[in-house]
């Protein structure tokens, strides 16, 4: 008889004390748990879909641009000021392109404001759970948007109408 029916690792039973569990035994046991993960605690659709999202390229002919600094994690100590962070910069890179990204937040939403180097018009797309934000990147580079919505978030940059030029897409980071 088990003496917590979801969680023994072990059998005890009168008279033998206790017997481990076979590789069958835990095999078993192990599926019974994902079973009572899946029915009481499953895994939301919508980070299902981020998730899946986050390895799948939408167009192979994309570059990706790495995560090269993150101010929540690369920030210097002695820079630190206390009270909460509602400014976060982050920039992405591939090889000799950069997309700089600052992120201002709102109660349940997110600013972003950010600049490509080198300089140069191109269609950004802001890639959030399952919707799409498009912006346009001006001359100089910049854009733009007001509401995003907190989550997971990737850019996607592509050259502007008239331009030929490789897509950049940015790893996925959480905002």
């Amino acid at each position: 008889m088990y003496q917590i029916p979801l969680l023994a690792l072990m059998k005890i039973t009168e008279g033998e004390g206790m017997n481990v569990h076979s590789e069958r035994d835990d095999t078993e046991l192990e599926e019974e748990l994902r079973r009572a993960v899946a029915r009481f605690d499953p895994v939301p659709g919508e980070l299902l879909r981020a998730a899946v999202e986050a390895f799948t390229w939408r167009t192979i002919d994309a570059e990706l641009a790495e995560l090269v600094f993150d101010s929540l994690i690369d920030q210097d100590e002695m820079s630190l000021v206390r009270g909460p962070q509602e400014r976060r910069l982050l920039s992405f890179e591939t090889g000799g392109q950069t997309i700089d990204l600052e992120v201002t937040s709102t109660s349940s939403s997110r600013g972003l404001v950010g600049q490509l180097t080198p300089a140069r018009q191109a269609s950004v797309e802001i890639r959030v759970g399952a919707s799409v934000i498009a912006v346009d990147a001006d001359e100089l580079g910049r854009f733009r948007a007001e509401t995003v919505p907190a989550g997971p978030m990737s850019l996607r940059c592509g050259a502007a109408s008239a331009e030929p030029g490789t897509a950049v897409v940015t790893d996925w980071v959480s905002i």
